[in-house]
């Protein structure tokens, strides 16, 4: 129950977050850059802190591989987003994010790698959500290109994420 509410929120922050004032493009798609965005900065952040505070290999793994995976979707973002004519998103965490990064962030031990797990599963869930709604039905083609091409990726990570939350969980 917890994460459903925990998703409908992310989704909502994502889909509903503040987005920096442009002139180019429309509300949909500056929308989908800054909670693309968003989401890019919350995984690359939460992976450092990985790095930092956990002692288990997969953990280390994982967050070395969010790191370049959404350092690329960020950096094809980016490309997109200047080619439309458009501002590249502001590469920070959503107001709505950062309650996750501070907890996970005061985490220690087993407790932090099930907190990163869990918040990364939600995390990809919610960008898998909000990429896919944009890749079906985003009006500027080369962001609209950049979210296809994301998607693999987030359920690439979405896959791992579950298979070891539910290991963790389950004390595996």
């Amino acid at each position: 129950m917890i994460a459903r509410i925990s998703l409908a929120a992310l989704v909502a922050v994502a889909v509903t977050a503040p987005v920096v004032a442009q002139d180019a493009g429309s509300r949909q798609t500056r929308e989908y850059i800054q909670a693309a965005g968003e989401s890019d900065t919350f995984e690359t952040m939460e992976a450092y802190s990985a790095l930092a505070e956990s002692k288990d290999p997969q953990v280390d793994a994982f967050a070395r591989e969010m790191i370049r995976d959404h350092g690329e979707t960020s950096r094809k973002l980016r490309e997109a987003a200047a080619s439309a004519g458009l501002m590249p998103p502001a590469m920070a965490v959503g107001a709505g994010q950062s309650p996750f990064l501070a907890s996970l962030q005061s985490a220690r031990g087993r407790e932090f790698d099930k907190t990163y797990w869990q918040q990364q599963a939600l995390a990809h869930r919610s960008a898998l959500i909000v990429t896919q709604r944009y890749a079906a039905s985003g009006d500027t083609a080369a962001i609209r290109q950049a979210a296809v091409a994301a998607i693999p990726i987030i359920r690439k990570h979405l896959a791992i994420a579950e298979q070891m939350r539910s290991k963790v969980e389950n004390g595996s």
